[in-house]
């Protein structure tokens, strides 16, 4: 299979992104749904968070969305409670605590009820608020973002990744769902076109499974070729799973395994 030059996939535009992200909203509902009893208290990989928790995080997601004072507010609140994490970490860890307890029926409407509302807001947002930059302290890579592109593609990014966690947690398959193959094509995009790759060589990774892919990154004639299950992949990318099955020449399996990149 001819290898995608990473960075050279297109930025998925507002109206692809929009697809991914209520596509998402639409299997987050229906796998809400399906929780039952002690099933919430499920530990996730996500450090301290058990299944309730990562509920609780994307709520507060849609909620600043929704109300965006409430960001510079719960970072305030978040430098008090966690003054020695890094302060998204922290961030994220109070939009968990200030859900912790909910009731499972409240949080299934609640999520529903705001992301709903969120995903119109985020559709409906002028451009020149779109091109506004925010700082996200403690991410290396990615300190200054447009908020187009946090809640266009980052968020979308989240509800996915998040979705496979609980998966894992239930011991459920995973289902990547309709656009898995162009969220994929996004992360690819961002490692290749960002600082994440750095100086490791040029490689040919070929991701299988869903969302499955072959793609070149780095710049220069490749070292070798690597290959690896998209979806556990993106796991190892984002720091969730550091012992990936990657086969392939050893450069670039060392390359491949390497690379982080937070979401």
């Amino acid at each position: 299979m001819t290898a995608v030059l990473a960075v050279d996939i297109g930025r998925a535009d507002r109206q692809r992104t929009t697809l991914h992200r209520d596509a998402e909203l639409r299997a987050w509902h229906d796998l809400l749904a399906s929780i039952e009893g002690s099933e919430w208290h499920r530990r996730t990989v996500c450090d301290a968070w058990d299944v309730a928790d990562i509920a609780g995080h994307l709520i507060g997601q849609a909620e600043e969305v929704l109300r965006p004072w409430t960001f510079p507010l719960r970072d305030l609140r978040a430098k008090k409670k966690y003054p020695d994490a890094v302060l998204l970490d922290a961030h994220m860890m109070l939009q968990a605590d200030d859900l912790r307890g909910t009731p499972p029926a409240e949080l299934r409407t609640v999520f529903d009820r705001l992301w709903a509302k969120a995903s119109r807001r985020i559709s409906r947002n002028p451009a020149l608020l779109r091109r506004m930059k925010i700082k996200l302290d403690g991410v290396p890579g990615l300190e200054t973002l447009d908020l187009g592109y946090i809640q266009d593609i980052l968020l979308a990014r989240d509800l996915w990744m998040h979705r496979d966690d609980v998966s894992q947690a239930l011991g459920r398959p995973f289902d990547g769902g309709q656009y898995v193959d162009e969220l994929i094509a996004q992360v690819m995009l961002d490692v290749d076109g960002g600082p994440f790759w750095g100086d490791r060589p040029a490689v040919v990774l070929e991701l299988t499974g869903q969302g499955g892919g072959t793609y070149r990154l780095g710049r220069g004639e490749p070292v070798g070729r690597a290959e690896v299950d998209a979806v556990a992949y993106m796991r190892t990318l984002s720091g969730r799973d550091d012992k990936p099955s990657i086969t392939g020449d050893p450069a670039a399996v060392d390359a491949v395994a390497g690379c982080r990149m937070d979401f």
